[in-house]
């Protein structure tokens, strides 16, 4: 089940979101959903709010189920067996824009880390480094941005 998660850096308090078409989960603890995260070590060097992202279905009142993001996924990037890479799924991309620039907007130091984390992914865990927001979205729509790989998106500018 692939988890798709963002670390808004030096956040004190998390955002509420009331009209993503995605379900999310805030927490002041940088704490994974994945019982042993691919990106444990660049977590434990932050300090800021945790932002998980989830099917829509997770956000339904009584939902007992496991949290993860497979829909939120575009149908080419859940079923690439090679060379494989991160695309949110079309009706969700919009949402998903607006909670990045959002979460950079609400950073004092305007960073977010992103990360995937999925057992089906790739098994060697990536490391982007710093990116700017702009160059994310290029690269997200080239197909560039890769799965169970991490990146530090800052603001533009």
């Amino acid at each position: 089940m692939p988890s798709i998660e963002l670390v808004c850096t030096d956040q004190s308090e998390p955002l509420e979101f009331s009209d993503l078409p995605f379900a999310l989960v805030a927490d002041t603890e940088l704490v994974s959903h994945r019982t042993c995260p691919l990106f444990r070590r660049e977590l434990a060097g932050l300090r800021g709010c945790m932002y998980h992202i989830g099917n829509p279905q997770c956000a339904t009142p009584g939902y007992q189920g496991p949290f993860f993001a497979y829909e939120v996924l575009s149908s080419e990037s859940r079923e690439r067996q090679r060379r494989r890479f991160f695309e949110v799924a079309p009706n969700f991309q919009n949402g998903f824009r607006c909670l990045v620039r959002t979460l950079l907007d609400a950073s004092p130091v305007h960073s977010v880390l992103f990360y995937t984390d999925w057992q089906f992914g790739p098994t060697r865990a990536f490391r982007g480094g710093r990116i700017s927001e702009s160059s994310f979205w290029q690269q997200h729509d080239s197909h560039q941005i890769r799965l169970n790989a991490c990146y530090t998106i800052q603001r533009d500018g």
